[in-house]
C-alpha cells in the first residue's frame, strides 16, 4: 500500500527499499510511512554496531538480514506491553537492545586457531 503523503527516503538504508523489506516480512505494516520510519530507526541503530564498510564496497546479504530483523523486533516491541518505562503521564519508552541474531550478522564470530 502506498502513501501519497509523507513520503520518507530510505535509499540510505542498508535494505534500500520497502519492496525488499516486504519480500522477507509478511506482516510488515501496510502503510509505506510507518514502515519506511520503522527501517530509518533500526539501520541508525544497525550503523552504530555494524563495522564500518569501505567506501564504495558492497552492501554484504547478512547486513540487510540483520536490518529486516531488527525492523521487525522494533515494530513488535511497539505492538506489545512489557519491558515498559514510565507510563503514568501516558509517555512510555520500550526498551530494547540488538537481538543476539542481529548482533551476530554484524559481527559474526570468526573460527580461533587452537594452539596445542
Amino acid at each position: 500500500m502506498s502513501d501519497t503523503t509523507d513520503t520518507v527516503d530510505v535509499s540510505g538504508t542498508w535494505c534500500a527499499d520497502l519492496d525488499y523489506l516486504r519480500d522477507r516480512w509478511a506482516d510488515a505494516p501496510l502503510s509505506d510511512h510507518v514502515l519506511a520510519t520503522a527501517l530509518l530507526a533500526a539501520h541508525e541503530q544497525l550503523a552504530v554496531y555494524a563495522p564500518a564498510l569501505a567506501d564504495g564496497a558492497p552492501i554484504p546479504e547478512r547486513y540487510k538480514q540483520a536490518e529486516v530483523l531488527q525492523v521487525r523486533g522494533l515494530w513488535q516491541a511497539q505492538e506489545r506491553d512489557g519491558d515498559v518505562i514510565g507510563y503514568g503521564d501516558g509517555y512510555a519508552v520500550r526498551v530494547r537492545p540488538l537481538s543476539q541474531d542481529v548482533k551476530s550478522l554484524l559481527r559474526p564470530k570468526r573460527g580461533v586457531p587452537v594452539v596445542r
